[in-house]
C-alpha cells in the first residue's frame, strides 16, 4: 500500500467516524480489515486481520502470535503491539506500547504521543515523531519529505444555520442534504433513530452538550494549529464536528419524517422518511432565519436544534447506545388516617 493511499485513509477516518465497525470473521482465523469507533478491538492470538485497522478513539491491542497484513492506525486512544504488522503503524494523541515480541515491517510513528518500547521489540522502518508515516520504498512505503509547518491562527467563522443565505441556495442545500439523508438511512436508520430519541428524551442535556463542545471545539482546534506537532489533527477535529451536527442534523429530520408518515398513516422505507423530513426541517430553518421580521430571532430555533443534535451524537456516541429517558417524579397522596374514607 503506497503512501498516497494511507494518507487519504486518514482522512477518511474522520468522514467515516458514524460508520458501524466491520466483525466478519472466517473460520480460519483471518479476519477483514477494521474499523472501530469508539471501542476497544483486540487481534487474538493466532487471528490474522487481510487488511488495515483504523480505530477512533479507542483501543487497539495485537496480541502475541497475532499477525496484521496492513496499516495500523490509532487516533485518540492506545496501541499495544506484541504481535505483528506487515506495513505502518501510526497513533494520534495517545499511547503506544510495543511489546518484547513486537515486530513492524513499516515505519512506526507517532503525533502528539509517548511510546514506551520493550526490549526485543522490532521496527524494520524508521521511527518518527510528528511526522507522516514514510519509509525507505520497502514494504510498500514511499519516499515523503514533510516541509516545515509554521504555525497560524485560523480565522474561526461558526455557522449554525445549515442553510446559506438566498432562496436558491437554501434549496439547493436542502436538496442536499435531504440526498444525503437518503443515503445515509440506507445503512444507519438506527443509528439515526437512537440519536433522536435521544434529544426526546433528554433535550436539556443534549443541548447542554452541544454547548460545552460549541465552546471546547474553537479551543480544541487553536490549539492543535498553534502546537506544530498536533497540526495534524487540526483538519481531523474540523470534520468530525461537522459531521456530528450533519448527523445529528439529519436525526432531526428522520424524526420529522416519521413522524408525518405515521400521521398519514403509511410505511415508507426510512430513507424517504429522513429524505422529506431533513428537506423540509431545512427550508423551515431557511424561512425563519431569511424572512423579513422573523430574522433576527429566527436564527435561535436552528441554533438551538443545532446544539441538541451535537449533544445527542455525542450521548449515544453517533448512535451506538440507547440513551434511557429522564425518569419522572409522581406524587402519591398520603393515606388516610385509619378509620376514615378518603374523600
Amino acid at each position: 500500500m503506497n503512501i498516497k493511499f494511507r494518507i487519504l485513509s486518514l482522512v477518511l477516518v474522520a468522514f467515516l467516524a458514524f460508520l458501524p465497525a466491520i466483525s466478519a470473521s472466517a473460520s480460519d482465523g483471518t479476519i477483514p480489515g477494521q474499523f472501530v469507533f469508539g471501542q476497544s478491538f483486540t487481534l487474538e492470538s493466532g487471528q490474522t486481520m487481510n487488511g488495515d485497522l483504523l480505530v477512533f478513539g479507542g483501543s487497539a491491542t495485537i496480541e502475541n502470535g497475532a499477525t496484521v497484513n496492513g496499516n495500523v492506525v490509532v487516533f485518540g486512544g492506545s496501541l499495544t503491539i506484541r504481535g505483528v504488522v506487515q506495513h505502518d503503524a501510526v497513533i494520534f494523541g495517545g499511547t503506544a506500547s510495543l511489546g518484547p515480541t513486537a515486530h513492524i515491517y513499516g515505519s512506526l510513528s507517532t503525533l502528539g504521543s509517548t511510546l514506551d518500547r520493550s526490549e526485543g521489540a522490532l521496527v524494520d522502518g524508521q521511527i518518527s515523531n510528528g511526522e507522516l508515516p514514510f519509509g525507505n520504498g520497502q514494504n510498500g512505503s514511499l519516499p515523503l519529505v514533510v516541509p516545515p509547518v509554521k504555525p497560524v491562527t485560523p480565522n474561526l467563522h461558526i455557522n449554525f444555520n445549515p442553510l446559506i443565505s438566498g432562496v436558491a441556495n437554501a434549496i439547493g442545500q436542502a436538496v442536499f442534504l435531504g440526498l444525503l439523508a437518503m443515503l445515509l438511512m440506507l445503512f444507519l436508520a438506527p443509528r439515526a433513530d437512537r440519536v433522536a430519541h435521544a434529544i426526546i428524551a433528554q433535550p436539556l442535556t443534549a443541548g447542554g452538550l452541544g454547548l460545552l463542545t460549541l465552546i471546547v471545539f474553537p479551543i480544541a482546534l487553536v490549539l492543535s494549529v498553534v502546537t506544530i506537532i498536533l497540526i495534524p489533527l487540526a483538519p481531523i477535529i474540523a470534520v468530525a464536528f461537522a459531521a456530528a451536527l450533519t448527523f445529528g442534523w439529519i436525526a432531526i429530520g428522520y424524526e420529522i419524517g416519521q413522524r408525518f408518515t405515521k400521521s398519514i398513516h403509511q410505511e415508507w422505507h426510512p430513507a424517504f422518511s429522513a429524505g422529506l423530513g431533513t428537506f423540509t426541517l431545512t427550508l423551515v430553518a431557511a424561512g425563519l432565519t431569511n424572512i423579513p421580521g422573523l430574522n433576527c430571532i429566527g436564527w435561535l430555533v436552528p441554533f438551538l436544534l443545532s446544539l441538541a443534535a451535537i449533544g445527542a451524537v455525542l450521548m449515544t456516541r453517533f448512535g451506538g447506545q440507547t440513551v434511557a429517558p429522564t425518569a419522572s417524579t409522581t406524587l402519591v397522596p398520603p393515606a388516610p388516617p385509619s378509620g376514615q374514607n378518603p374523600a
